[in-house]
Parts: structure tokens; sequence; C-alpha cells
């Protein structure tokens, strides 16, 4: 059956899943330390490996609860349960793909169990049509071969993480009844919601790394880098709040009319971890400039610094043309975002002190702010392309 008038729900994030992100908080804090100083391309290598794991467990989680609440007791304890899993992935990550990866795959499992969890009662009720198999799939097969490379040695280990969560996109990529019904039934506003509280809990870690540098290294040109640093942040937040969030709840709901399920999937799944992995990095190179704003920032520094903002605002473009803003709209904003980062970062990262650094980094998101407010990209639902 075809369900074409869904009731949707309209739903806020509570306090309870807000409770339940405080373990991201750690989580995004422990691997941001690791892009401290002068990261390699390896160190970025282990960052996005470790992370994109997280990512997946929380967003199937924050969908789980979309589709589902949190106001039931089994679903509270489900989200209980599932925090020291989390909490184990976190405490592992530091030598994620070292020692400790068998603890970091154990805890993946264990997530996967929790999600299971979520989705089970659901089977069987019309409102769902959720057949036994999806979440068994879905859910209980992922989380065996998780347990199993636990156990398993060198790098057929990491073969199968990827498995692992191939399985679990391969199976979202499949359209089917049941699916285009999920997709139907998810509350645009609460998801929206979530992810942007997410992006809070981010900015908070570059709020974080900059303090946190200042109070060990309080001198004048710290407090320069400080400053420098915190508008880049404070210039993004509003950017993102304001335009972005709004036009991205109209986006999805669009699409979801439309049922471009590879739209909505791509903009809340897929692209929302680079954005994430963007300020991430960020976060980690303004935290060095303000630790040693007296000379010039590391090379792996650097491409924090200028991948953080040129990758925050090419991963904002493909979300938006996903969920329906024009080409030509893009085009008002988008290349001033990717080209003055580069342009200008490169060499002030690599011959001015990291104070300097940072204030540079400040005059160009403030230039990239300015033309925002100017251009007011707005999202345009009929550019979407249902599915079939």
């Amino acid at each position: 059956m075809e369900v074409t008038d869904p009731v949707r729900e309209h739903r806020r994030a509570d306090w309870f899943e807000l409770f339940f992100d405080l373990v991201f908080v750690v989580m995004v804090a422990v691997l941001a330390h690791g892009l401290h100083g002068d990261p390699g391309w390896r160190d970025f290598g282990t960052f996005l490996v470790l992370f994109f794991p997280a990512w997946w467990a929380w967003v199937n989680l924050m969908l789980s609860v979309n589709l589902f609440g949190s106001e039931s007791t089994w679903n509270r304890i489900t989200l209980v349960v599932a925090m020291p899993g989390l909490g184990l992935m976190a405490a592992a990550s530091p030598e994620g793909l070292g020692e400790r990866a068998w603890v970091f795959a154990l805890g993946a499992a264990w997530v996967r169990v929790a999600i299971f969890a979520l989705w089970w009662p659901q089977v069987g009720k019309a409102r769902w049509e959720l057949p036994a198999w999806r979440p068994i799939t879905y859910c209980l097969v992922p989380a065996a071969v998780w347990t199993v490379s636990a156990f398993v040695p060198g790098s057929a280990r990491f073969v199968l993480w990827g498995l692992a969560v191939g399985i679990e996109v391969l199976l979202l990529s499949i359209g089917t009844g049941q699916s285009r019904q999920t997709y139907s039934l998810v509350s645009a506003e609460h998801l929206i919601e979530r992810i942007g509280l997410f992006i809070v809990i981010v900015l908070g870690e570059s709020v974080f790394a900059v303090v946190t540098g200042l109070s060990e290294h309080f001198t004048g040109s710290s407090a320069t880098a400080a400053l420098g640093s915190f508008i880049v942040v404070a210039l993004l937040a509003v950017t993102f709040f304001r335009w972005s969030t709004p036009s991205a709840e109209r986006g999805f709901a669009a699409a979801q009319a439309q049922d471009a399920r590879s739209n909505m999937r791509e903009a809340v799944m897929y692209f929302p971890f680079l954005l994430i992995s963007s300020i991430t990095m960020l976060a980690a190179a303004l935290g060095t400039a303000v630790a040693e704003p007296d000379h010039h920032l590391p090379a792996g520094s650097v491409a924090g610094l200028v991948g953080g903002i040129a990758g925050y605002y090419a991963i904002s473009g493909l979300i938006a043309q996903r969920l329906g803003e024009s080409w030509h709209s893009l085009l008002r904003w988008l290349p001033a975002g990717l080209l003055l980062p580069l342009i200008v970062l490169i060499p002030a990262g690599l011959l001015l002190p990291g104070w300097a650094a940072t204030l540079s980094a400040g005059a160009v998101v403030l230039a990239l702010f300015i033309s925002s407010k100017l251009t007011k990209p707005r999202v345009s639902p009929p550019g979407l392309v249902a599915e079939g």
C-alpha cells in the first residue's frame, strides 16, 4: 500500500536528545585534538575514517528518533544504552586505527544493535509497512561484521569496516514502497534542527580550542589571534543559522513533496558529514594559531584553515543544490567562497605570523558574509527532480 497523503508529526528536539548529544561533544573534541599542530595527510585521513562511523551512528539514531520519537520509555532506554557504545568509540579514537581499533569496532557494533532496538518494535505496524528483513539486514548484519572485524588483524579489519558501512549505504539507495513511506513521514523541522544543533557542537569545539589556547598562551599576539578566530567562527555561525537553516528546511520539505529521496538522503546523511569535518579541521587550525601566534602556521594547519573555510562554502553549496537552489543562484556566491580562501589564506598562512593569518581569515569570511547578505540565495523547489 502506498500512502499518498501521510500525516507528518511536526516535532522539535527535546531535552533528552540534547543530553544524548553530549557524547558527541567528547567525540568531536577527541578527534579534533589529533589535527592540532602540523597534521599530515595521514592525520586528516585518520580523522575522516574514524569520524564517519561516529557520524553515521549519530545520523541513524537521529533519524530513528525523528520517525519514532523519544518520548516512549523504550526509546529513551535505548538511547541511553547506545551512549556507552559511542563512548567506547570516542575513547578508542586516539588509537582507533591502531591498538584500540578492536574497541572502536565493538563500540560501532553496540550502536547498530541499539538502532535495531528502535526499529524492531515497528515491524508489522501499518503506519510503517516495515518488513522484518529490513532492520535485520540494515542493523544486525552490519553489527555482526563490525564484531567480527574486532578479532581480525591487519588491514582486513578495515575492509570489514567498509563492508559494514557499505551494506547500509546500499540498502538506503534501494527504493521500495516502504522506503518511500518512511521518507514521506520524516519531520523536516526536527531533522534540520537536529543537524543544526550538531553544527553548534562543532562550532563549540572551535570556541573551546580558541579559548583554551588563549588561556595557555596569555599574550597580546595570542589575544589578537583569538579575536580573528572568533570573527571567523561567529560569522560562519551567523551565515549558517541566518540563511542555510531556513533554506534547508524549505528545500527539504519541497524534496519530500516531490519524492526526491536521493536529494534528501545526500543533503542529510552524506554532505553534512563533510561540512562538519571542514569545521572541525578549521577549529584545529585556529587553535594552533592561537597557541603559536608569533610564527607562521605549519603547512598542515594552513591546509586546515584554507580547506575548512573553502570546504564550508563548497559543501554548503552542494547541500543547497540538492535541496533545490539553482546553479544560477549558486554562482552568485559559491565561486567567491572557494577562490577567496585559496588566494588570500594560503600565502597569509605560510608567510605571516599566526595572529595575522587569523585576522586575514576573519577578513575573508567577513567579505564572504557581506557578499552572501547582498545576494541572499534562495531555495528554488521547482528545480528538484523526483525519483521514480
